[in-house]
């Protein structure tokens, strides 16, 4: 074999290695192509996607702010109740104090007005009606006390 015949292969050897590298690369090329259209397929449709979440969350905002409103002003609207309510206690509290206040001193004054009479011994009559009254008020008390305490030691012991 003569110099050019090794020329010859060798340029040949090249070229087909060329070709063979180009085939290799034109296939790479249309495999990665197909990957980019896939790939931009999958991204406008991800695109379309958040498009109509977008419009959706807006919504879905705009009803939440519009029911927070809603909320706030009918939490509101109820701030004057809860101010009656507070000066409704208030006066309660008072008004229970000064009836507190005057039963004492009526019980003080009856007390006073019994103990002077059972000195003198001449009790007028309303006096001996208040007596027996407040006597015949302790004495349902104590027997309402004793049936609570019955019923209660029945239903315990499951009569």
């Amino acid at each position: 074999m003569e110099n050019h015949d090794i020329l010859v292969w060798s340029v040949a050897i090249a070229v087909v290695a060329f070709v063979i590298l180009c085939a290799f690369l034109i296939s790479l090329a249309i495999t990665a192509r197909k990957s980019l259209v896939t790939a931009r397929s999958a991204l406008q449709e991800a695109k379309e996607s958040v498009e109509d979440m977008r419009e959706e969350v807006r919504k879905l905002a705009e009803n939440v702010n519009e029911v927070t409103g809603d909320a706030r002003e009918k939490l509101q609207s109820t701030d004057p109740l809860f101010a009656a309510v507070k000066d409704a206690g208030i006066m309660l509290r008072e008004l229970t104090g000064t009836a507190r206040e005057a039963t004492e001193s009526l019980s003080n004054t009856i007390r006073n007005q019994a103990a002077s009479a059972e000195t003198d011994k001449s009790i007028s009559p309303w006096l001996e009606w208040a007596v027996l009254s407040a006597r015949l008020v302790m004495n349902i008390r104590k027997g309402r006390n004793s049936n609570n305490e019955n019923s209660r030691i029945q239903t315990r012991e499951g009569i």
